[in-house]
This record gives C-alpha cells, sequence and structure tokens, in this order.
C-alpha cells in the first residue's frame, strides 16, 4: 500500500495567512449558507486552500470552530472592576456601570454579525456542530464572568436579575435585527431603531434595586 503523501513544513508567515483565510471563509460561509450547511468542503472552497490543510493546522472542523471562538471571540471584552476606590462608589454609580457594560455587550454583539449567527443558528440546529459552537460560546465568555465575580455587588440578587434579564433581551433583539428585525414597533436593523433598545436598557438598568 502506497503511503501517502506527507505535507512540507510551512513557513510560520505562510501558515498564518492560511489559518486566517480559513477562519475568514468559516464565517463567509456560515453567513452565506447558515450552521446546518457548514462543512470542510464548504470553508475550503470558499478559502482557496487544499482540505488536507484544514485537517492539519485544526485538525477537524470543529477545531476550526473552537480556534475561531478563541482567536476572534464571542463576547465583547468588559474592562475590570478598576482600583479599590471604584469599588466604593454609590449605587447610582454602580448602577449605570451595569448600564454602560450591557450597553457595550450588546453593541458588539450587533457588530459581530458571525456571532449572531452562531447564537441564532444553536437554537434551532441539529448538526453536530451545535455542540463545538456551544463549548467555545461557553469557554471564552469568561471575560463577563471575571468581572462580575470580582465585585460580590454584581451577584447581588437586585443586581443580578437586572444584568440577566437585560442581557437576555439585548441578545435575543440583537439576533432578531438580522433575521427577523421588526419587533414591537422597533426597526432593529436601522440604528435609530437599535438606539432606542440601547436608550431602553440604560433606563430600566440604572433603576434602584428593590
Amino acid at each position: 500500500m502506497r503511503p501517502k503523501p506527507s505535507i512540507p513544513d510551512t513557513p510560520p508567515s505562510s501558515r498564518s495567512a492560511t489559518e486566517d483565510a480559513l477562519l475568514d471563509a468559516l464565517e463567509t460561509v456560515l453567513q452565506r449558507d447558515g450552521l446546518r450547511k457548514l462543512s470542510v468542503n464548504a470553508v475550503v472552497e470558499a478559502a482557496g486552500v487544499g482540505k488536507p490543510l484544514l485537517y492539519r493546522y485544526f485538525g477537524d472542523l470543529h477545531g476550526l470552530v473552537q480556534a475561531w471562538g478563541k482567536r476572534r471571540g464571542f463576547w465583547a471584552e468588559v474592562a475590570d472592576s478598576g482600583p479599590p476606590s471604584r469599588q466604593k462608589q454609590d449605587e447610582q454609580g454602580f448602577r449605570q456601570q451595569i448600564a454602560d457594560e450591557l450597553v457595550a455587550s450588546a453593541e458588539h454583539l450587533r457588530a459581530h454579525p458571525v456571532t449572531l449567527e452562531f447564537l441564532a443558528e444553536e437554537l434551532t440546529a441539529t448538526s453536530d456542530l451545535s455542540a463545538a459552537f456551544a463549548e467555545a460560546r461557553d469557554d471564552y465568555r469568561r471575560p463577563f464572568l471575571k468581572t462580575m465575580l470580582a465585585d460580590r455587588r454584581y451577584l447581588r440578587r437586585d443586581n443580578h436579575r437586572v444584568i440577566v434579564i437585560i442581557h437576555a433581551a439585548l441578545t435575543y433583539l440583537a439576533m432578531r435585527s438580522r433575521r427577523s428585525p421588526k419587533f414591537m414597533g422597533l426597526r432593529l436593523d436601522t440604528d435609530a431603531g437599535w438606539r432606542d433598545v440601547l436608550d431602553m436598557a440604560r433606563e430600566l438598568a440604572r433603576l434602584p434595586g428593590k
């Protein structure tokens, strides 16, 4: 039996360019066709590279998805809790901080259509890749959680419920902005409509806790 031909070593700069091309292609195929039609063949065709390079650099399609989540990220980075003096700010200031962080996360989502596709497809897709997307999503949302855990006020019941509900609502509306942008009189695919959503989120997040 004739042995499989080996792939010659690739210069680092060439490898980096090829990996970037494959990650770009993953985004292209996902936005164009959705998760259920994502395949190795579709990705390598869009990237213009040979299939063996995808397997060599990422292992398989699951590995490519994992690499995308790690390198390009699902979630926005959130500033840390800052110096000790910031921990002593009054309740109104802290609620403003929560509002700013929720809005920043929502703006990041709306500006990253690939992330929105991942999240939207995960709700309905039965592909075996769904688990890979879910794992990448969970593994790389840690900046948001790390900030919360550094300041126990985030976990206080009144603050925690505000964060959970508003973050869930903003994530849902961001997904709708691509799939079904009309929602209760809002046009989520317009800048004006999205500003209205963010203003609502800010107002609700700043309400005093009970």
